[in-house]
């Protein structure tokens, strides 16, 4: 039972750090966009998680709420708070995952910056997710998995004799 209950405790802490991090990632690039052709040092676009509102500010919140929660559960021994912890990692996942197509847009707007500054008819740009979307949806996901495995070492406790002798559940037999 202890065995499972350090386990436990190093899942929620995975959890709190898993979370430090998705926090961390909210002000990095998420988006980005570039021109492939001539002058493309000059219009390059990027937006970070904040940039994104609300999406930043809600992934901020998640990972606020699950360290807290975590923190919590650690302290507290109520496995229960893993639920909530579970549902914060998936949220950051989903709202990561929804800001995929975020540098689209980006991309759009350097395109016609370098046609009335450059006047050229078809500029080559390339846009896609930054590498701090991918390390806030495995966050998500690292968050997400730990919570679920605690909540599972937590219920494989066996039961608890309510005569407080030996053995579980079992009657105690003489010799």
């Amino acid at each position: 039972m202890r065995a499972d209950t350090a386990w436990g405790d190093r899942l929620l802490t995975l959890c709190v750090a898993a979370g430090l991090v998705a926090l961390f990632t909210v002000p990095r690039t998420w988006a980005r966009a570039t021109l492939s052709d001539r002058g493309a040092h000059l219009l390059v676009a990027t937006r970070s998680g904040w940039d994104l509102a609300p999406t930043g500010a809600l992934v901020g919140a998640a990972a606020v709420l699950a360290i807290v929660l975590s923190l919590l559960a650690g302290w507290t021994g109520r496995r229960g708070l893993a639920i909530a912890v579970l549902a914060c990692g998936l949220a950051i996942v989903a709202l990561a995952l929804g800001r995929l197509d975020a540098a689209t847009p980006l991309e759009h707007t350097i395109g016609r910056l370098r046609i009335g500054t450059f006047q050229t008819d078809e500029p080559v740009t390339h846009s896609g997710p930054a590498v701090w979307l991918w390390v806030a949806v495995t966050c998500g996901v690292v968050m997400a998995a730990a919570a679920a495995s605690s909540l599972a070492l937590g219920r494989r406790r066996p039961p608890v004799n309510p005569a407080g002798g030996p053995g579980e559940g079992s009657q105690h037999r003489g010799v």
